[in-house]
Order: C-alpha cells, then sequence, then structure tokens
C-alpha cells in the first residue's frame, strides 16, 4: 500500500502536530482535523466530509481526550470525544473503501492497583474493540498503538494530565504542584520524537504492524517517579492528594512485542527530554 493522502485526527494536538510537521516534511499530502479548530470525529457528518472531499490512503487518529481526570469528571464529553469519534472514524473507514486506521489508545486500558479502569481506559478499550469488530466484519484495517508517558515540546501539561511536562512548566514559574498519591508512583517516559519516529514508520510500512496491538514507550532505562522528576528539577512546592481511582503505581513497558516487528528503540533518554523540554519554555 503506498501512503501519500493521511488525515490526522487531533492534529492541533501534541502528538498529532509534531506528526504532521513529520509528514509534510517527508512529501505526504496531510489534512488534519480536530476539535480545537471546530472538526471534531464526534461529529460523523463533518467527518464524513472531509473524507470525501480529501479521499485519504490512511486515517491516523489521535483525537481524544487524553486525560483520566477529566475523564472522572465529565465522562459524558470522554465518552463523546473517544467512543463516539472512534466509532465514527471505523464507519467512515468502512463506508470509503475500508480505509486503514492507525489509533492511538492507552496503557489506561489495563486495570488500576484498585481494580478500576477509569472512565479515560474503558472509552479507549471500546475504541479498541470497535476496531478489531471492524477488521473482522468489513475487513478495516488497523494497529492500535498503547505509548506510554509521551514528552515534550508542544505538550500543554497541567493538572489534569502530561504530568512530565506539567512538572517542569510548574517549576518555571513556582506554581504549585499537587501528587496524586505519595509520588512513588513511575512510568517509563517516552519521547515525542521517538513516539513520531514509530508512527512514521507505521505510516511507511502499514503492512508489517496491520491488525495488531502494541504496547511501547521509552522502557526500564527511563522509569521514572514523580518524586525523581522533582528533583531532578530542584523543585518541592508540593501537596499531596488521595491516588486517584484506577491509578497504576508502576506501569513500565518492555517494548518486546514491538521488537518483533521492527527495529525501533527510544534513543532519547528522559533527562534529555527534560532538557530539551525546558529550552522550549524558556
Amino acid at each position: 500500500m503506498a501512503v501519500q493522502r493521511v488525515l490526522i485526527s487531533g492534529s492541533a494536538g501534541f502528538i498529532g502536530s509534531h506528526l504532521c510537521d513529520r509528514l509534510v516534511a517527508q512529501g505526504f499530502d496531510v489534512r488534519g482535523m480536530d476539535k480545537k479548530l471546530g472538526s471534531s470525529t464526534a461529529d460523523f457528518a463533518g467527518l464524513e466530509r472531509v473524507v470525501a472531499e480529501f479521499v485519504p490512503d490512511l486515517i491516523v487518529h489521535l483525537g481524544a481526550n487524553c486525560s483520566s481526570q477529566i475523564s472522572l469528571r465529565d465522562p459524558m464529553t470522554d465518552f463523546s470525544d473517544n467512543v463516539v469519534g472512534t466509532f465514527n472514524v471505523c464507519e467512515v473507514a468502512r463506508l470509503h473503501g475500508r480505509i486503514p486506521i492507525i489509533f492511538n489508545s492507552s496503557m489506561k486500558v489495563y486495570p488500576g492497583d484498585d481494580g478500576i479502569v477509569a472512565p479515560y481506559g474503558q472509552s479507549k478499550q471500546v475504541g479498541e474493540n470497535y476496531l478489531r469488530m471492524y477488521a473482522t466484519l468489513y475487513g478495516v484495517p488497523f494497529i492500535i498503538n498503547r505509548p506510554s508517558s509521551v514528552c515534550g515540546p508542544r505538550q500543554d501539561g497541567s493538572e489534569d494530565g502530561g504530568w512530565f511536562t506539567w512538572f517542569i512548566r510548574a517549576s518555571l514559574t513556582n506554581q504549585p504542584l499537587v501528587l496524586f498519591g505519595d509520588g512513588t508512583q513511575s512510568r517509563d517516559v517516552l519521547y515525542i520524537d521517538d513516539h513520531i519516529d514509530l508512527l512514521l514508520e507505521q505510516v511507511t510500512d502499514f503492512k508489517r504492524f496491520a491488525n495488531d496491538d502494541f504496547d511501547f514507550g521509552g522502557g526500564p532505562a527511563n522509569e521514572l517517579s514523580l518524586n525523581e522528576l522533582l528533583d531532578a528539577l530542584d523543585y518541592h512546592n508540593t501537596t499531596n492528594a488521595p491516588k486517584l481511582k484506577g491509578d497504576m503505581h508502576r506501569f513500565v513497558c518492555d517494548n518486546a512485542k514491538i521488537g518483533t516487528v521492527s527495529a525501533w528503540q527510544p534513543k532519547i533518554g528522559w533527562r534529555e527530554g527534560m532538557r530539551r523540554t525546558i529550552e522550549h519554555f524558556r
């Protein structure tokens, strides 16, 4: 499959904007959609108009609510953005010639230490199930990605998500931080450029990854706790709050499965990622 035209949902977001730039630089014809710009995948008629006009060879579906905190406060919006949005992408792909889909899911589909999957994880899980069903029943090919904690320039970073970048922003502006838990919970940090490298490989060689799901991240070498990042930033203007429902104390990808189909490996460690992100904000 020779991909030339790529439709990206969430194109104004953190990952989407980086992917747009990289694809355009490599000569792809790219069209973006984003709720921030008034074009949401939750609007089926609007999505279908874009697809009918642009006729993409591939859809990279990144548009979503990406925050467990927001989903806990507002599960209805999370459902609309994530479940309805992903269903609509599947359906429009079916109606327009079985367009292949690359979908960014989340490691939050796995239960937290309390056995709970928060609404955000549930909505991503439902999206995954629809992709598999559409592949089985209608022949719509897919790739499901579950990246770990992606970080870097352009990430908003706030109390609602993007903790690595939020901690950096707060440290530079002396904003108080709330730690949901004792700060010892950890994730493997993945720098944005490394994530885009893999997405680009999937766009250019879709069949190698097709109809499968992949957990990937910075791996054990880039495991980092909240407290360790605060120590590295030498910033401790923090208070503690109860752990969030559905939270995992530790989640670290070993990248074993992605290694069976790709030579991809993260190249940028968390300390270098921290340095680059600090430079971006300064």
